[in-house]
């Protein structure tokens, strides 16, 4: 079943080299919210980078760092988000901040927390509920079962990039497949000296 990820912006930028790296390189912080169903994009306006993704109603979210989001992902010590009308910016709400000196500090740069927090806000067009699982299959026959619990499509697609991500990072994993965006909810194969582990994201009224 194929579902519904945002469009991607629609200006000129998008053929710009630092528009594109940053786009990419921020790909595990803006695909979780095209996932939920908002048009997400990076501005670069006076050299200062930021994500921010249409919620729908009149009002945008505004992701950085302390200040500005760092050109290399890597140097990313935590994360703000931001509510505010598109139209009046000066109306706005802080909805997280897990940068050293703020209240979300423990979380560090943990997404999943930051895109929990925003899945609690009362928007329209809610995307659909879903649910991340893993089946590890040893290369002797013997597999075991992994799912996290239902939650907002934002949150599950960040943890599918983590769990993967650990994989690799951690487990000595290589993916070997990944269903490309435009099929449908995540879904990746990853082996390791004979060992397979698929890793999905579905929707919890499959």
């Amino acid at each position: 079943m194929t579902t519904t990820i945002a469009a991607l912006p629609d200006h000129n930028r998008t053929t710009d080299p630092l528009w594109q790296r940053l786009f990419h390189g921020y790909g595990h912080v803006i695909t979780p919210l095209r996932y939920a169903g908002w048009v997400t994009d990076i501005e670069t306006c006076g050299g200062e980078f930021h994500v921010r993704a249409d919620l729908g109603d009149g009002t945008e979210l505004i992701v950085a760092s302390e200040h500005s989001l760092p050109a290399d992902p890597g140097e990313v010590s935590g994360w703000t988000a931001v509510r505010q009308h598109a139209e009046n910016t000066s109306k706005h709400t802080v909805l997280y901040d897990s940068t050293p000196n703020g209240p979300q500090r423990h979380h560090g740069n943990s997404l999943i927390p930051l895109l929990a927090r925003v899945d609690c806000l009362d928007l329209p067009g809610r995307a659909p509920r879903l649910i991340v699982s893993a089946t590890h299959v040893a290369p002797y026959g013997a597999s075991h079962n992994q799912t996290a619990g239902i939650e907002g499509a934002a949150p599950a697609i960040a943890r599918f990039s983590e769990w993967s991500q650990r994989l690799i990072d951690y487990e000595g994993y290589h993916r070997v497949w990944q269903r490309p965006q435009a099929d449908g909810y995540p879904l990746a194969l990853f082996e390791s000296a004979g060992h397979v582990t698929t890793v999905r994201v579905t929707r919890s009224d499959d």
